[in-house]
């Protein structure tokens, strides 16, 4: 899987969460789902310097925050047999 497809999941990823979020917000749930919203900001925050270490050519550092996305339990790779 290469860089670009790998993109493209988090992309669509990063959407899913962010719609998630917004209708965990305005649903006014008493009280607020507090762990999801802060899991859902850390996502969309590991996937966004996953990008920017990507557009710095720094691989090896993408390479950790993806680690890090799957240890938070958003998978992006397929599970290798």
């Amino acid at each position: 899987m290469d860089v670009f497809e790998i993109l493209a999941k988090l992309e669509q990823k990063e959407a899913s969460i962010g719609e998630k979020l917004h209708k965990l917000t305005t649903a006014n749930l008493n009280p607020f789902p507090m762990e999801r919203i802060k899991k859902g900001k850390l996502l969309l925050k590991l996937i966004y310097e996953f990008k920017k270490h990507v557009e710095a050519d720094e691989f090896i550092l993408a390479g950790m925050k993806l680690r890090d996305l799957e240890m938070e339990g958003l998978r992006v790779l397929p599970e290798s047999k």
